[in-house]
């Protein structure tokens, strides 16, 4: 996802490098491989009048009689400013069977951009639900569609249940990935155990001392750099497959610089700077249920650390919902949708799509 470690730790050696080469170009050529000529296609990116302010938002499909797939992202640390609009390499074989929505919310992205790369004081959880829910009822205007499916994204994963609860009618399906349920503080002790395990268990003696220097609360307030990078490095040693070139593909997005993407960067660091920890630690997670009004599938890394899938299924198995299904797709960890994109494909085909489907049918469209 853009603008989350995997980004961060790349993105400003690659911006130095690219902006001493030749001229990058802000647009894609004109016999560009994301180019969408079918007949019925759809492949829109352009600001859209969301909450008061211009909101970044691309559609993507090859028929649009497909199901439309909204996909609200966020980062690890409960804040939301990581996307995945520039990830449209990725992401492009999904759209065979799904029109593909991706949404810069305010205070992430191009929107953030387009505000004058400043966060101000509406950024909040029920503003950003909102906003969400307006985008929504858009899209199923602009698509003709009564119902979509949302796939919540990590910090998304919040936004995306408080959508449904607020406004079921408008969804066919929830997905979750890396689905968060869980006080940051509370996820923070799940992975540290995690690494303590899994380090002891193959006699790591590098890991265990580091792990040893952090204890499990490496990041709470006031934060010393000690123990958050010993952390770290017992962190990289057991982290699930990241996505190799983020920024290589990202740079090679339709209507995506340079600029864009530092910007990107500032907004996910400010975010975590200003709101993160916050709202990790004060949202009331127990308002994520007991009840949702469609079908919930739950599908995410088999070894996720900063969203633990052991922790998605327990809230999972108590919510009450019309079907539900919970998957983990082995030898993934926090970046599955990235990482394994084509078996988080597949299991949207088999199970969400035909439901999506269904739902279209009995509406009549």
């Amino acid at each position: 996802m853009i603008c989350r470690a995997k980004f961060l730790c790349g993105l400003s050696a690659c911006v130095s490098l690219i902006l001493a080469s030749p001229a990058v170009a802000s647009s894609p050529p004109a016999a560009s491989p994301y180019a969408i000529t079918m007949p019925n296609g759809v492949d829109e990116e352009d600001f859209v009048e969301i909450g008061g302010i211009r909101q970044w938002v691309t559609i993507r499909g090859e028929d649009r009689a497909n199901p439309v797939l909204l996909i609200v992202g966020g980062t690890q640390v409960d804040g939301p400013g990581a996307i995945l609009s520039p990830y449209v390499r990725t992401f492009q074989p999904w759209e065979k069977g799904f029109t593909i929505v991706q949404w810069d919310p305010r205070g992430a992205g191009k929107t953030f951009v387009a505000a004058g790369g400043t966060i101000g004081p509406d950024l909040t959880i029920e503003r950003l639900v909102q906003d969400g829910l307006e985008l929504t009822d858009h899209l199923r205007h602009r698509l003709g569609k009564a119902k979509i499916v949302l796939l919540g994204v990590n910090f998304g994963s919040t936004l995306g249940v408080k959508m449904v609860m607020a406004r079921p009618e408008l969804f066919s399906a929830y997905v979750g990935a890396g689905q968060i349920v869980k006080s940051r503080a509370e996820r923070e002790r799940f992975g540290y155990a995690r690494l303590l395990r899994l380090a002891t268990a193959a006699g790591d003696q590098a890991a265990l001392a580091d792990l040893k220097v952090s204890g499990p609360d490496p990041f709470r307030e006031p934060r010393d750099p000690a123990r958050v990078a010993a952390f770290q490095r017992a962190f990289v040693r057991y982290r699930g497959p990241v996505p190799a070139n983020p920024m290589q593909e990202a740079l090679s997005a339709p209507h995506w610089t340079v600029a864009d993407l530092t910007a990107a960067q500032a907004a996910a660091a400010r975010n975590e700077q200003v709101l993160g920890r916050a709202w990790g630690e004060s949202f009331d997670y127990a308002s994520l249920g007991p009840r949702l009004s469609v079908p919930v599938f739950v599908i995410q890394g088999e070894e996720g650390t900063s969203a633990p899938a052991p922790m998605a299924k327990t809230w999972l198995d108590g919510l009450t919902a019309p079907k539900k299904l919970f998957v983990t797709i082995p030898g993934a960890g926090n970046h599955a949708l990235e990482t394994h994109a084509a078996a988080y494909l597949a299991l949207l085909n088999q199970y969400v799509r035909p439901v999506a489907l269904a739902a279209e049918r009995r509406l009549g469209r």
